[in-house]
Protein backbone atom coordinates (compact mmCIF):
# COMPACT_ATOMS: atom_id res chain seq x y z
CA UNK A 1 0.00 0.00 0.00
CA UNK A 2 1.26 3.49 -0.87
CA UNK A 3 2.85 5.49 1.94
CA UNK A 4 2.06 8.73 0.13
CA UNK A 5 -0.69 10.79 1.80
CA UNK A 6 -4.14 10.24 0.37
CA UNK A 7 -5.72 13.01 -1.70
CA UNK A 8 -9.50 13.27 -1.96
CA UNK A 9 -10.59 14.73 -5.30
CA UNK A 10 -14.14 16.05 -5.11
CA UNK A 11 -16.07 16.35 -8.37
CA UNK A 12 -19.43 18.11 -7.93
CA UNK A 13 -21.70 17.61 -10.92
CA UNK A 14 -25.11 18.56 -12.18
CA UNK A 15 -26.38 17.37 -15.59
CA UNK A 16 -22.88 17.03 -17.04
CA UNK A 17 -23.08 13.38 -18.13
CA UNK A 18 -21.37 14.25 -21.41
CA UNK A 19 -18.32 15.73 -19.69
CA UNK A 20 -18.03 13.75 -16.44
CA UNK A 21 -16.24 10.60 -17.76
CA UNK A 22 -13.34 12.67 -19.10
CA UNK A 23 -13.03 14.45 -15.75
CA UNK A 24 -12.91 11.14 -13.85
CA UNK A 25 -10.44 9.62 -16.31
CA UNK A 26 -8.11 12.59 -15.89
CA UNK A 27 -7.90 11.86 -12.15
CA UNK A 28 -7.37 8.15 -12.74
CA UNK A 29 -4.51 9.07 -15.10
CA UNK A 30 -2.60 11.06 -12.47
CA UNK A 31 1.06 10.30 -11.92
CA UNK A 32 0.25 10.33 -8.20
CA UNK A 33 -1.36 7.09 -7.10
CA UNK A 34 -2.95 7.48 -3.67
CA UNK A 35 -6.15 9.25 -4.69
CA UNK A 36 -9.81 8.78 -3.83
CA UNK A 37 -12.40 10.20 -6.22
CA UNK A 38 -15.68 11.47 -4.77
CA UNK A 39 -18.37 12.34 -7.31
CA UNK A 40 -21.18 14.36 -5.75
CA UNK A 41 -24.27 14.38 -7.97
CA UNK A 42 -26.29 17.49 -7.14
CA UNK A 43 -29.61 15.96 -8.20
CA UNK A 44 -28.90 15.47 -11.93
CA UNK A 45 -31.82 14.64 -14.20
CA UNK A 46 -29.69 13.33 -17.09
CA UNK A 47 -27.79 10.01 -17.38
CA UNK A 48 -25.15 10.86 -14.75
CA UNK A 49 -26.17 7.92 -12.55
CA UNK A 50 -25.68 5.52 -15.45
CA UNK A 51 -22.42 6.78 -16.87
CA UNK A 52 -20.57 6.40 -13.57
CA UNK A 53 -21.48 2.68 -13.26
CA UNK A 54 -18.50 1.44 -15.36
CA UNK A 55 -16.08 3.10 -12.93
CA UNK A 56 -17.26 0.77 -10.17
CA UNK A 57 -15.40 1.03 -6.87
CA UNK A 58 -12.80 3.37 -8.35
CA UNK A 59 -15.05 6.25 -7.33
CA UNK A 60 -17.26 7.07 -4.38
CA UNK A 61 -20.65 8.30 -5.60
CA UNK A 62 -22.86 10.56 -3.48
CA UNK A 63 -26.32 11.63 -4.65
CA UNK A 64 -27.82 14.77 -3.09
CA UNK A 65 -30.76 17.03 -3.77
CA UNK A 66 -30.28 19.97 -6.10
CA UNK A 67 -28.83 22.38 -3.52
CA UNK A 68 -26.00 24.02 -5.42
CA UNK A 69 -22.23 23.60 -5.88
CA UNK A 70 -21.27 24.70 -2.35
CA UNK A 71 -23.53 22.05 -0.81
CA UNK A 72 -22.10 19.43 -3.20
CA UNK A 73 -18.49 20.30 -2.36
CA UNK A 74 -19.31 20.35 1.34
CA UNK A 75 -20.87 16.88 1.10
CA UNK A 76 -17.68 15.70 -0.61
CA UNK A 77 -15.42 17.28 2.00
CA UNK A 78 -17.39 15.68 4.83
CA UNK A 79 -17.01 12.27 3.16
CA UNK A 80 -13.33 12.76 2.31
CA UNK A 81 -10.78 10.48 3.92
CA UNK A 82 -7.66 12.10 2.49
CA UNK A 83 -5.03 14.25 4.15
CA UNK A 84 -5.47 16.70 1.28
CA UNK A 85 -8.53 17.85 -0.64
CA UNK A 86 -8.75 19.04 -4.24
CA UNK A 87 -11.66 20.03 -6.43
CA UNK A 88 -12.42 19.32 -10.07
CA UNK A 89 -15.38 20.79 -11.94
CA UNK A 90 -17.11 18.01 -13.85
CA UNK A 91 -16.71 19.75 -17.22
CA UNK A 92 -12.95 20.23 -16.78
CA UNK A 93 -9.92 17.92 -16.59
CA UNK A 94 -6.64 17.57 -14.73
CA UNK A 95 -3.28 17.39 -16.46
CA UNK A 96 -1.33 14.27 -15.36
CA UNK A 97 1.13 15.86 -12.90
CA UNK A 98 -1.34 18.08 -11.02
CA UNK A 99 -1.69 16.18 -7.77
CA UNK A 100 1.93 15.02 -7.66
CA UNK A 101 3.20 18.59 -8.01
CA UNK A 102 0.84 20.04 -5.42
CA UNK A 103 1.35 17.30 -2.83
CA UNK A 104 5.12 17.49 -3.26
CA UNK A 105 4.93 21.20 -2.62
CA UNK A 106 2.60 20.94 0.39
CA UNK A 107 4.70 18.25 2.03
CA UNK A 108 7.69 20.62 1.86
CA UNK A 109 5.71 23.67 3.07
CA UNK A 110 3.39 22.45 5.86
CA UNK A 111 2.47 25.96 7.07
CA UNK A 112 0.85 26.85 3.76
CA UNK A 113 -2.96 26.68 3.79
CA UNK A 114 -3.52 26.04 0.09
CA UNK A 115 -1.69 25.84 -3.19
CA UNK A 116 -3.17 26.69 -6.58
CA UNK A 117 -1.72 26.59 -10.08
CA UNK A 118 -1.75 28.01 -13.56
CA UNK A 119 -4.29 26.45 -15.91
CA UNK A 120 -5.06 26.12 -19.59
CA UNK A 121 -8.25 27.07 -21.38
CA UNK A 122 -9.93 24.90 -23.98
CA UNK A 123 -12.97 24.96 -26.24
CA UNK A 124 -14.51 22.14 -28.21
CA UNK A 125 -11.90 22.91 -30.88
CA UNK A 126 -8.99 22.31 -28.50
CA UNK A 127 -6.60 24.25 -26.28
CA UNK A 128 -7.28 27.95 -26.49
CA UNK A 129 -4.52 29.30 -24.28
CA UNK A 130 -1.89 27.31 -22.34
CA UNK A 131 -1.30 29.93 -19.63
CA UNK A 132 -4.74 31.37 -18.98
CA UNK A 133 -4.73 32.73 -15.40
CA UNK A 134 -3.84 36.32 -16.26
CA UNK A 135 -6.48 36.38 -19.00
CA UNK A 136 -9.15 34.82 -16.80
CA UNK A 137 -8.47 37.27 -13.95
CA UNK A 138 -7.81 40.57 -15.68
CA UNK A 139 -6.73 42.23 -12.44
CA UNK A 140 -3.12 41.24 -13.11
CA UNK A 141 -2.88 43.35 -16.25
CA UNK A 142 -5.39 45.97 -15.10
CA UNK A 143 -3.35 46.80 -12.01
CA UNK A 144 0.03 45.82 -13.41
CA UNK A 145 0.63 43.16 -10.75
CA UNK A 146 3.43 40.64 -11.12
CA UNK A 147 3.70 37.49 -9.02
CA UNK A 148 6.78 38.99 -7.37
CA UNK A 149 4.62 41.92 -6.24
CA UNK A 150 2.03 39.66 -4.60
CA UNK A 151 4.17 36.98 -2.95
CA UNK A 152 7.09 37.27 -0.55
CA UNK A 153 8.94 34.02 -1.38
CA UNK A 154 9.90 32.41 -4.69
CA UNK A 155 11.34 28.93 -5.18
CA UNK A 156 11.56 26.16 -7.77
CA UNK A 157 9.68 22.87 -8.00
CA UNK A 158 10.24 19.94 -10.36
CA UNK A 159 7.03 19.23 -12.25
CA UNK A 160 6.66 16.96 -15.27
CA UNK A 161 10.31 17.26 -16.23
CA UNK A 162 10.27 21.05 -15.90
CA UNK A 163 11.22 23.38 -13.07
CA UNK A 164 8.17 25.42 -12.14
CA UNK A 165 8.28 28.73 -10.33
CA UNK A 166 6.52 28.56 -6.96
CA UNK A 167 5.42 31.60 -4.99
CA UNK A 168 4.49 31.72 -1.29
CA UNK A 169 3.08 34.51 0.81
CA UNK A 170 0.36 36.29 2.72
CA UNK A 171 -1.94 37.33 -0.14
CA UNK A 172 -5.12 38.14 1.79
CA UNK A 173 -5.07 41.83 0.89
CA UNK A 174 -4.61 41.07 -2.81
CA UNK A 175 -7.36 38.44 -2.87
CA UNK A 176 -9.74 40.85 -1.15
CA UNK A 177 -8.87 43.59 -3.64
CA UNK A 178 -9.77 41.42 -6.62
CA UNK A 179 -10.11 37.75 -7.64
CA UNK A 180 -6.68 36.43 -8.57
CA UNK A 181 -6.74 32.76 -7.51
CA UNK A 182 -7.76 29.94 -9.85
CA UNK A 183 -9.91 28.53 -7.07
CA UNK A 184 -10.86 25.39 -9.00
CA UNK A 185 -7.18 24.32 -9.02
CA UNK A 186 -6.61 24.52 -5.26
CA UNK A 187 -5.31 21.71 -3.07
CA UNK A 188 -5.33 22.12 0.71
CA UNK A 189 -4.96 20.07 3.89
CA UNK A 190 -8.31 18.80 5.15
CA UNK A 191 -7.48 20.15 8.62
CA UNK A 192 -7.79 23.69 7.18
CA UNK A 193 -11.58 23.21 7.31
CA UNK A 194 -11.38 23.12 11.11
CA UNK A 195 -10.19 26.74 10.99
CA UNK A 196 -12.08 28.29 8.06
CA UNK A 197 -15.24 26.17 7.90
CA UNK A 198 -17.00 24.79 4.85
CA UNK A 199 -18.18 26.65 1.76
CA UNK A 200 -21.08 29.06 2.24
CA UNK A 201 -24.16 27.28 0.89
CA UNK A 202 -26.09 30.56 0.69
CA UNK A 203 -23.91 31.41 -2.32
CA UNK A 204 -24.66 29.65 -5.61
CA UNK A 205 -22.12 31.75 -7.52
CA UNK A 206 -18.58 32.79 -6.51
CA UNK A 207 -18.81 30.49 -3.47
CA UNK A 208 -15.35 29.13 -4.31
CA UNK A 209 -13.88 32.64 -4.33
CA UNK A 210 -15.28 33.41 -0.88
CA UNK A 211 -13.89 30.10 0.42
CA UNK A 212 -10.38 30.97 -0.78
CA UNK A 213 -10.68 34.41 0.84
CA UNK A 214 -11.23 32.72 4.20
CA UNK A 215 -8.24 30.43 3.69
CA UNK A 216 -6.03 33.39 2.76
CA UNK A 217 -7.31 35.26 5.83
CA UNK A 218 -5.86 32.59 8.14
CA UNK A 219 -2.99 31.00 6.20
CA UNK A 220 -0.22 31.67 3.73
CA UNK A 221 -1.07 30.66 0.17
CA UNK A 222 1.08 29.40 -2.67
CA UNK A 223 1.00 29.45 -6.46
CA UNK A 224 2.73 27.05 -8.86
CA UNK A 225 3.27 28.78 -12.19
CA UNK A 226 2.69 25.81 -14.46
CA UNK A 227 -0.62 24.59 -15.96
CA UNK A 228 -2.04 21.52 -14.21
CA UNK A 229 -5.72 21.94 -15.09
CA UNK A 230 -7.75 22.40 -18.28
CA UNK A 231 -10.71 24.77 -17.96
CA UNK A 232 -13.31 24.00 -20.61
CA UNK A 233 -15.33 26.81 -22.17
CA UNK A 234 -18.75 25.81 -23.43
CA UNK A 235 -22.22 27.23 -23.89
CA UNK A 236 -24.12 28.11 -20.75
CA UNK A 237 -21.22 29.41 -18.66
CA UNK A 238 -21.18 32.90 -17.18
CA UNK A 239 -17.49 33.08 -18.15
CA UNK A 240 -17.98 31.95 -21.77
CA UNK A 241 -16.42 34.66 -23.98
CA UNK A 242 -18.57 36.26 -26.65
CA UNK A 243 -21.93 35.39 -25.15
CA UNK A 244 -24.66 38.00 -25.61
CA UNK A 245 -25.44 40.27 -22.66
CA UNK A 246 -28.78 38.71 -21.77
CA UNK A 247 -30.62 39.80 -18.64
CA UNK A 248 -30.14 36.30 -17.23
CA UNK A 249 -26.36 36.51 -17.65
CA UNK A 250 -26.30 40.06 -16.28
CA UNK A 251 -28.17 38.94 -13.17
CA UNK A 252 -25.59 36.19 -12.60
CA UNK A 253 -22.79 38.72 -12.93
CA UNK A 254 -24.55 40.93 -10.37
CA UNK A 255 -24.83 38.00 -7.92
CA UNK A 256 -21.12 37.23 -8.36
CA UNK A 257 -20.14 40.81 -7.58
CA UNK A 258 -22.45 40.85 -4.57
CA UNK A 259 -20.43 37.94 -3.17
CA UNK A 260 -17.21 39.87 -3.84
CA UNK A 261 -18.65 42.80 -1.90
CA UNK A 262 -19.87 40.65 0.98
CA UNK A 263 -16.44 39.02 1.28
CA UNK A 264 -14.84 42.44 1.70
CA UNK A 265 -17.47 43.45 4.25
CA UNK A 266 -17.16 40.19 6.22
CA UNK A 267 -13.40 39.61 6.23
CA UNK A 268 -11.94 43.09 5.76
CA UNK A 269 -14.35 45.72 7.03
CA UNK A 270 -15.81 43.34 9.62
CA UNK A 271 -12.42 42.72 11.23
CA UNK A 272 -12.20 45.97 13.16
CA UNK A 273 -8.51 45.60 14.01
CA UNK A 274 -7.59 44.85 10.40
CA UNK A 275 -9.89 47.60 9.13
CA UNK A 276 -8.35 50.21 11.41
CA UNK A 277 -4.98 49.66 9.72
CA UNK A 278 -6.32 49.22 6.15
CA UNK A 279 -9.27 51.61 6.17
CA UNK A 280 -8.39 53.61 3.05
CA UNK A 281 -8.02 50.79 0.52
CA UNK A 282 -10.91 48.79 2.00
CA UNK A 283 -13.22 51.80 1.72
CA UNK A 284 -12.05 52.33 -1.85
CA UNK A 285 -12.66 48.66 -2.70
CA UNK A 286 -16.16 48.72 -1.18
CA UNK A 287 -17.04 51.95 -2.99
CA UNK A 288 -15.74 50.52 -6.27
CA UNK A 289 -17.76 47.34 -5.95
CA UNK A 290 -20.89 49.34 -5.07
CA UNK A 291 -20.36 51.44 -8.17
CA UNK A 292 -19.83 48.30 -10.24
CA UNK A 293 -22.95 46.54 -8.95
CA UNK A 294 -25.01 49.73 -9.26
CA UNK A 295 -23.89 50.06 -12.86
CA UNK A 296 -24.91 46.50 -13.62
CA UNK A 297 -28.34 47.11 -12.09
CA UNK A 298 -28.66 50.17 -14.34
CA UNK A 299 -27.87 48.00 -17.36
CA UNK A 300 -30.35 45.43 -16.11
CA UNK A 301 -33.01 48.14 -16.06
CA UNK A 302 -33.50 48.62 -12.32
CA UNK A 303 -32.41 52.18 -11.57
CA UNK A 304 -33.75 51.95 -8.02
CA UNK A 305 -31.40 49.14 -7.06
CA UNK A 306 -28.57 50.88 -8.86
CA UNK A 307 -29.27 54.02 -6.85
CA UNK A 308 -29.10 52.06 -3.58
CA UNK A 309 -25.60 50.84 -4.42
CA UNK A 310 -24.35 54.24 -5.58
CA UNK A 311 -25.51 55.75 -2.28
CA UNK A 312 -23.89 52.93 -0.35
CA UNK A 313 -20.64 53.50 -2.19
CA UNK A 314 -20.72 57.20 -1.32
CA UNK A 315 -21.12 56.33 2.36
CA UNK A 316 -17.69 54.66 2.21
CA UNK A 317 -16.10 57.22 -0.10
CA UNK A 318 -17.98 60.53 0.13
CA UNK A 319 -15.66 62.13 -2.42
CA UNK A 320 -16.18 59.35 -4.96
CA UNK A 321 -16.96 61.14 -8.22
CA UNK A 322 -17.97 57.99 -10.13
CA UNK A 323 -20.63 56.88 -7.64
CA UNK A 324 -21.93 60.45 -7.50
CA UNK A 325 -22.05 60.73 -11.30
CA UNK A 326 -23.95 57.48 -11.74
CA UNK A 327 -26.27 58.38 -8.88
CA UNK A 328 -27.26 61.49 -10.85
CA UNK A 329 -27.71 59.40 -14.00
CA UNK A 330 -30.02 57.03 -12.14
CA UNK A 331 -32.59 59.83 -11.78
CA UNK A 332 -32.80 60.48 -15.52
CA UNK A 333 -35.85 59.31 -17.48
CA UNK A 334 -35.64 55.73 -18.68
CA UNK A 335 -34.93 56.71 -22.29
CA UNK A 336 -31.92 58.83 -21.35
CA UNK A 337 -30.68 56.17 -18.93
CA UNK A 338 -30.51 53.75 -21.83
CA UNK A 339 -28.42 56.25 -23.77
CA UNK A 340 -25.93 56.33 -20.90
CA UNK A 341 -26.13 52.61 -20.12
CA UNK A 342 -23.03 51.88 -22.17
CA UNK A 343 -21.03 54.18 -19.94
CA UNK A 344 -21.51 51.85 -17.00
CA UNK A 345 -19.65 49.12 -18.87
CA UNK A 346 -16.46 51.09 -18.32
CA UNK A 347 -16.74 50.15 -14.66
CA UNK A 348 -15.93 46.53 -15.39
CA UNK A 349 -12.44 47.35 -16.56
CA UNK A 350 -11.31 48.35 -13.11
CA UNK A 351 -13.85 47.16 -10.53
CA UNK A 352 -14.21 43.50 -11.54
Amino acid sequence: MSKDPCVSVIIPTYNRAGFLPAAIQSVLAQTYGNVEIIVVDDGSTDDTGKIIIPFGDRIKYILTGNKGPAHARNAGMKAAGGKYIAFLDSDDTYLPEKIEAQVSFMESEPTVGMVFTEFSAATEAGVRQEYHLRTFHGVYDRKGWSYDDIYQVKKGLSCGGRIAECYIGDIFRYVLMDPLVSSFTILFPKKVIETVGYQNEAYHLAEDYEFTVRICKRFKAAFINIPTYVYRYHEGQVSMPGQPETKEKLLKVIRIHEVFLQAVLDWGYGDREYYSVNRDWINTRIAGLCQCIGGFWMEYGDAGKGREYFKRGLSFDPDGSENRKFLYLSFLPAGLRRVYAGASRRIRRWAY
